[in-house]
């Protein structure tokens, strides 16, 4: 069976990128290089919930892009970030870096500004017939300080939970059913003040959030509470460096993404170096059927450092295949996960600029 997936890149000029998996042949091909408009390359994508409609965040500006095909990507319309006026200035170094699109009416998108000024998160409804963008319909306040970077639903849609890299915390927020709409629950501090929480990702069973530390480079295991729904940090953590290199090389390592399998069994996370000379590293865990972790399996280095991504796309539909983007010597990956072993199947180099961020699965 042949799988299409999408890619952006993290500087000029924008391009998505239209690639083929071949499961049968184990091959990974160019389909196709779309130009988007110049100054918006997607550092993060995402699809709506039909797979008919992509969402970017394209440096100041939030896009989406129609997809009747995985041949025929058409630029739909662009916004700039809401909240803070001064995001949107060409003198600051603020840029959109995180897009999250719901799955389920009002099918609102949600969107981070990154760095400086990014106080704020965007709310946009969208276009119920084209999927596009529509109107910029809330921005919600976290901390002047705050620089929120991912962020996940709970399988209801009722909460969203959201790393907060700066201010060093987790936050929860309730979505409205009928709106989208963000309202604030609460927020809870990184358990140790180097952590800063860069991915959050939720067990199916609702019952535990995995926190990933971006400066901590460790996965940080949150217990949610079934009433309040704020999660509580048990006091676990995993490695995503191993043992010794974060005290040999001090500030090399910055950890990634954090996903689970399409099964809810397994859980996949990365981290990054900041030099060629050392790679980065993927971690696989086993997770019990109350989605707390099991052990950890393994933890494999990356064939580079990642660069700016180092990210990892799990299959949406099996748990046999997962796709890895670097940008330090610009290609993609696909690995097959069978009998708790992961291996490297395929690899694509694409040697243009800032390619290749996260890779989003089409069919």
């Amino acid at each position: 069976m042949k799988h299409h997936l999408m890619i952006g890149t993290w500087t000029p000029p924008g391009a998505i990128f239209t690639v083929c998996f071949d499961d049968a042949d184990l091959s990974l091909t160019l389909v196709k290089r779309t130009e988007i408009p110049e100054d918006e390359p997607i550092s993060w994508m995402t699809f709506n919930h039909s797979r008919s409609t992509i969402y970017g965040a394209g440096m100041k500006k939030w896009n989406s892009f129609a997809v009747p095909s995985p041949s025929d990507i058409t630029h739909q319309v662009s916004h700039p970030m809401g909240g803070d006026p001064n995001a949107n200035a060409s003198d600051t170094k603020t840029r959109a870096i995180f897009v999250l699109a719901a799955k389920t009416p009002p099918h609102c998108v949600y969107g981070n500004p990154f760095y400086d000024h990014a106080g704020f998160g965007n709310v946009f409804s969208t276009n119920a017939k084209t999927g596009a963008l529509k109107e910029n319909v809330q921005n919600y306040e976290y901390l002047p300080t705050s620089a929120i970077h991912g962020m996940v639903f709970d399988a209801a849609e009722e909460h969203l939970y959201s790393a907060d890299m700066w201010a060093n915390k987790v936050w929860c927020h309730t979505k409205d059913a009928e709106t989208g709409h963000l309202t604030l629950v609460g927020s809870v501090d990184a358990p140790a003040s180097n952590d800063h929480p860069r991915w959050v990702e939720i067990a199916p069973s609702g019952k535990f959030l995995y926190a990933l530390m971006e400066g901590g480079n460790r996965l940080g295991i949150y217990r949610i509470d079934p009433e309040t729904r704020m999660p509580s940090f048990t006091g676990k953590t995993y490695p995503l460096v191993p043992p010794g290199m974060m005290e040999s090389f001090p500030k090399m390592f910055r950890s990634d993404v954090v996903f689970a399998s399409k099964s809810g069994k397994y859980l996949f996370a990365t981290s990054r170096s900041n030099s060629p000379s050392l790679t980065g590293y993927i971690a696989a865990f086993s997770l019990a059927g109350d989605g707390n972790i099991e052990r950890q399996i393994c933890l494999n280095p990356t064939p580079t450092s990642g660069g700016h991504s180092n990210a990892v796309s799990p299959c949406p539909w099996s748990d046999e295949w997962l796709a890895l983007c670097d940008d330090e010597k610009g290609f993609v990956e696909m690995y097959r996960w069978r009998d708790e072993f992961l291996s490297r199947v395929a690899h694509l180099d694409i040697k243009e600029p800032g390619f290749g961020m996260n890779a989003i699965w089409y069919d």
